[in-house]
């Protein structure tokens, strides 16, 4: 995989010199947020825009999981593609091997949308990428929040091993990624703003996964 793109007719890192990570949990979860969104979000917020408009390419699942938008790789968007370059280079940079993704798609949560606690299939690694946050406001401080709850985690369980007792919310902001093993339990709090919130996400495995 080349080290740059072309995005916006210039030549762009995918993975820019000295791209912070932190780490969680011994390492199990890894947060990087880059610095130059400006260049590429507004591009990739309206192909999805237009995108969600088609009822071929979006499949809304009612409230449980809002509207997803699948497969990054057919959306003729040089903004998609190289965001999910940069995801590539993350499961990288993170499992010192390159993996192949399963899987891609967008989220589009509107007011009362949220995701069931849940865990990826096929997969060893999942990857989530900020792309706008949306709006917080209502009843819920925790409204449209991403959360891990999982009893393998040391993090979430402070006071009793294996004991799930407290949930681990990351400080995200648009343009922050995530990587966790795919097996990991998580979910998101019920949106409660106005203004769509949009993620990206990815599986990835090692090698395809067998016809």
């Amino acid at each position: 995989m080349s080290d740059t793109m072309v995005l916006g007719g210039r030549r762009k890192e995918i993975w820019p010199a000295g791209q912070p990570l932190a780490f969680e949990d011994d390492r199990v979860i890894a947060i990087t947020k880059f610095a130059d969104t400006a260049d590429y979000h507004p591009a990739l917020i309206a192909r999805i825009a237009e995108l969600a408009k088609s009822t071929a390419a979006s499949r809304p699942i009612g409230s449980a999981g809002g509207t997803k938008i699948y497969h990054l790789e057919r959306w003729n968007c040089p903004e998609a593609d190289f965001v999910s370059a940069r995801a590539a280079a993350l499961f990288a940079e993170i499992l010192n091997a390159p993996g192949v993704i399963d899987i891609s798609w967008a989220n589009i949560y509107r007011r009362g949308d949220y995701s069931l606690p849940h865990s990826h299939v096929r997969s060893i690694a999942s990857i989530v990428y900020f792309l706008d946050l949306g709006e917080s406001g209502g009843s819920d401080p925790l409204g449209g929040r991403f959360s891990i709850v999982d009893p393998r985690l040391a993090l979430c369980c402070p006071q009793q091993e294996q004991c799930m007792t407290e949930p681990y919310l990351p400080g995200l902001s648009a343009g922050s990624m995530i990587i966790f093993p795919a097996q990991i339990v998580h979910w998101v709090h019920p949106y409660q703003g106005s203004r769509p919130r949009i993620t990206l996400a990815w599986n990835f495995a090692r090698k395809p996964e067998a016809a």
